[in-house]
């Protein structure tokens, strides 16, 4: 979720589907098994959480373990229509949860507990004009709107037009009031270019430690993150030094960290370095479940190629002709037809919850859903810790 400076000010929490958990549920037990993983998700986003529950696990009092949890709970607007519902909301309220209604409220005046609350309209399922009609009233009314399935650039115009307040949907091309710092860009396109040359697996070479120690971007980058590290009593002095105490292999996979950073930095939006590292270990595990599996480097590259268009606002064709790139990781940024590109695809349908086209496209890569999904919550862990997230913002 995003609020109109385009920043991340939470996650919404979307269930598997049968044919991702492997087993039929029914709506509130599914409920229950969210729920149960709220702990775990808000622990490893380091944001708010909008957890979607069931008016059953609202009555039966599920959420109430999760008191010091800052999620959102998300209910359905018409479940407001049942006293018990309604009394049962307006308790865990009082006691300190917050709640947000699934759907424009067209019945009864809502509860004066729920005044300020978040009210969660679907872009794809409500009429351009009614959508923006909607919105301008709940806005005057004193609610916050969030939009969710704001896929495409026209759709996101139109609704922060409108004046919503926060907007949910897939990643888009970042819009113009951000501008992207591009001296920091010429670096990450230089740093991808450089870890696309050894994609293949070959060691290293001088090109390598002349790129890492002359480029200031990458070379500052470099020296901070291993100044932070467990490196003993001193860091590295040197660029030069570094090479020398760690060698060229563990160079170049710090490096992955460092271009993700500089991606965050250059779009002058943390969450996106971290989305490029994350989505870079995801490819980095499921990809050895492709037939012919392409080098682990190839893999990690193809994850950072994915976030390059929305973090430096140029379309992806034009930022593959800028690099010196293999014919598979090209592939990825223009086309998508080979396996790294279409394995891209599924860590999309992953990212924004699309299942049903999640399914076909792991079908098509024979890979299980099941080996996505727990790569999925490990990718996470794993790029968290690399780039020492430990505070929710993310700095």
């Amino acid at each position: 979720m995003r609020d109109r400076r385009e920043r991340v000010v939470g996650y919404a929490v979307s269930a598997h589907p049968e044919a991702v958990r492997g087993e039929v549920l029914g709506p509130d037990e599914e409920a229950r098994q969210t729920v149960d993983m709220v702990p775990q998700l808000s622990r490893m986003v380091g944001r708010s959480l909008v957890v979607p529950v069931t008016p059953a696990v609202v009555r039966e009092g599920a959420i109430t373990r999760f008191a010091s949890v800052d999620a959102v709970w998300l209910v359905a607007t018409e479940a407001l229509d049942d006293p018990v519902t309604r009394r049962a909301v307006d308790r865990l309220i009082g006691a300190g949860f917050h709640f947000a209604l699934h759907g424009y409220p067209e019945g009864e005046p809502l509860p004066p507990s729920l005044a300020g609350s978040i009210i969660v309209l679907d872009a794809a399922r409500t009429a351009p004009a009614a959508l923006e009609g909607r919105i301008r009233s709940l806005t005057a009314a004193g609610l916050r709107p969030l939009v969710r399935g704001v896929d495409d650039r026209v759709t996101r115009q139109r609704v922060l037009a409108a004046g919503v307040p926060m907007i949910a949907g897939r990643q888009l091309t970042r819009g113009a009031a951000v501008a992207p710092d591009r001296t920091t860009e010429d670096s990450i396109l230089r740093a991808i270019t450089m870890l696309a040359a050894f994609s293949d697996g070959r060691p290293p070479d001088a090109a390598f430690d002349a790129f890492v120690r002359d480029d200031p971007h990458v070379a500052a980058s470099l020296l901070k993150a291993m100044a932070s590290a467990a490196l003993g009593v001193r860091g590295p002095r040197s660029v030069s030094h570094a090479l020398t105490m760690l060698g060229r292999d563990a160079i170049i996979e710090r490096l992955v960290a460092v271009t993700a950073r500089l991606i965050g930095e250059a779009a002058q939006d943390q969450e996106l370095g971290f989305a490029a590292l994350r989505r870079a270990r995801l490819c980095e595990r499921i990809g050895t479940a492709l037939d012919t599996a392409p080098h682990p480097r190839a893999r990690v590259v193809a994850g950072l190629l994915s976030t390059l268009e929305f973090a430096l606002a140029s379309p992806a064709p034009v930022l593959a002709q800028r690099m010196a790139l293999p014919p598979q990781l090209r592939d990825v940024l223009d086309g998508r037809a080979q396996p790294l590109g279409q394995l891209l695809d599924v860590v999309d349908a992953m990212e924004y919850g699309w299942w049903d086209d999640m399914t076909a496209r792991c079908q098509r890569l024979s890979i299980r859903p099941r080996v996505v999904a727990d790569a999925w919550l490990d990718s996470w862990k794993m790029a968290r810790d690399e780039l020492g997230l430990a505070r929710p913002d993310f700095t």
